[in-house]
């Protein structure tokens, strides 16, 4: 765990340890093995989570009853039911584990009661938001000025560790392809 930890430390090594210390006192480690959820649709849960090992997956139930995967977090990227943190209404999405996955959990609000107190706090959340809107923004630009392949591409270049980990049935769902038409975009990029 300890390892974990430093990693985390490392991420954000611009906080000066007790400040760290803070974080770390305001959460707990929570351990999921694959097909174990954080949160479930429907749920109010004001929690969100930083992995810290594995991955996670959120997704949504589509008009015909398929679940379509909308995030996958790694290490060292945070998920939580943003409806809920956010809104106060219940998560639209279901958060679970694809792998046996450590996930360092807090209550979002208490944490942002105590980050406008402190500008080192302040920081770190906002570094955490930017990183989050940003990675939502790329996803609407992908799914509405890229081809399936470019994105499987993106991918590639960006989050290589994906392509080795994430299931292809929630990749593909992931990348908006069923995954019969993944395998054909890996077949022709494995050609060329």
């Amino acid at each position: 765990m300890d390892e974990l930890l430093d990693r985390f430390r490392a991420t954000y090594s611009f906080l000066p340890e007790e400040k760290m210390q803070v974080i770390l006192g305001m959460g707990e480690l929570v351990m999921l093995q694959e097909g174990d959820t954080f949160v479930r649709r429907g749920e109010r849960v004001g929690k969100v989570a930083m992995v810290l090992q594995g991955m996670m997956r959120n997704y949504l139930i589509d008009a015909n009853g398929e679940e379509v995967t909308v995030l996958l977090a790694t290490e060292m990227q945070s998920i939580a039911s943003y409806a809920t943190i956010f809104l106060d209404l219940p998560a639209t999405e279901t958060s679970e584990a694809i792998e046996p996955t450590i996930l360092f959990t807090g209550d979002f609000k208490a944490f942002k009661e105590k980050a406008e107190q402190d500008l080192d706090l302040m920081r770190f959340y906002n570094m955490v938001l930017e990183e989050t809107l940003v990675n939502a923004i790329r996803r609407i630009e992908d799914f509405t000025q890229s081809s399936p392949e470019e994105r499987y591409q993106r991918i590639l270049r960006e989050q290589p560790e994906l392509i080795d980990r994430a299931p292809l049935k929630y990749l593909a769902s992931y990348l908006g392809i069923t995954p019969v038409s993944l395998s054909r975009i890996r077949k022709r990029i494995s050609g060329k």
